[in-house]
C-alpha cells in the first residue's frame, strides 16, 4: 500500500539533519565513511533538501513524505 502522511519536527533543518546523524542507521553510517570535508558538503546538502521541501514556516520542519506499507501475514 503507498502511503502519504508528514514528518514534522519541532527544530529546524540543521538539527533535523542532526538528528539523522545521530540515530538513523543509513545517514550515520554515510558520515562515519566520509572525512570531515565531505561530511561538511554531506550536511550542507542535507540541510538544502530538508528546506527546499520544508512546507513549516514557524522555525520547525514539516515535510511531506510518501512510503511503502508492506504487511506480511504468515500462511
Amino acid at each position: 500500500m503507498l502511503a502519504f502522511g508528514t514528518m514534522k519536527f519541532s527544530m529546524n533543518e540543521a538539527e533535523v539533519v542532526e538528528l539523522f546523524k545521530t540515530y538513523f542507521g543509513p545517514t550515520k553510517r554515510t558520515f562515519e565513511q566520509l572525512d570531515e570535508a565531505g561530511q561538511a558538503a554531506y550536511r550542507r546538502d542535507l540541510e538544502a533538501l530538508w528546506r527546499q521541501h520544508n512546507r513549516a514556516t514557524d522555525g520547525t520542519v514539516a515535510v511531506e513524505s510518501e512510503f511503502l506499507e508492506i504487511i506480511a501475514t504468515r500462511a
